[in-house]
């Protein structure tokens, strides 16, 4: 994605539209797990993706554009929800991730008791936790990089991960490596 960064910020176009193509979804599918409104999810994807365009000379040499992306899809989407639930004269929970049962997809030779535990374990972690494998498994980000899409630093996001493979560990009573492979699969 550097790459192709680089040819946005000087200008490019078609380089801009591939971006738009690949991340309007992934961003969507991000956005959904925080809220069922799926107007105010895309209102947001529509503007961080038109500001990345408007303010690309500005953001410059990013070092890790994916991470940055989404982070500030997150804070815009967050900020958003949180002057909506301002706005409602009903109070409104704190939004957290949840897995939808379609987001994961465990290759088919995995039957569907063990699909049903993996989501049942992921659905009592915390949503700090559950948004941290989200974002490594599911999106496939780096630990660097859900770092900054949560604003913690790496080491934060590795102790938060370790805790969460700990517990599914656990509930699943897998060995690790078993419990690695389904998550890595779940795309």
């Amino acid at each position: 994605m550097n790459i192709a960064w680089k040819n946005i910020a000087v200008g490019d176009k078609k380089a801009y539209s591939t971006l738009y193509l690949q991340l309007y979804e992934r961003f969507y599918n991000y956005g959904v797990k925080f809220t069922a409104d799926a107007a105010v999810v895309e209102d947001t994807v529509q503007e961080v993706l038109l500001s990345i365009w408007y303010d690309r000379q500005q953001l410059g040499d990013l070092s890790n554009p994916e991470a940055y992306f989404f982070a500030a899809f997150r804070n815009n989407l967050f900020r958003k929800l949180n002057t909506l639930a301002r706005q409602l004269p009903v109070e409104m929970g704190e939004s957290e991730p949840e897995f939808a049962r379609d987001a994961i997809l465990i290759n088919e030779e995995i039957d569907t008791e063990l699909r049903q535990r993996l989501q049942k374990a992921i659905d009592t972690l915390t949503p700090r936790q559950r948004e941290a494998i989200f974002l490594r498994f599911y999106e496939g980000l780096a630990y660097d990089e859900v770092a900054t899409a949560l604003g913690i630093t790496t080491k934060a996001t590795y102790k938060i991960m370790a805790r969460a493979l700990l517990e599914l560990k656990g509930k699943m009573s897998l060995p690790i490596i078993i419990l690695l492979a389904l998550l890595r699969n779940s795309d």
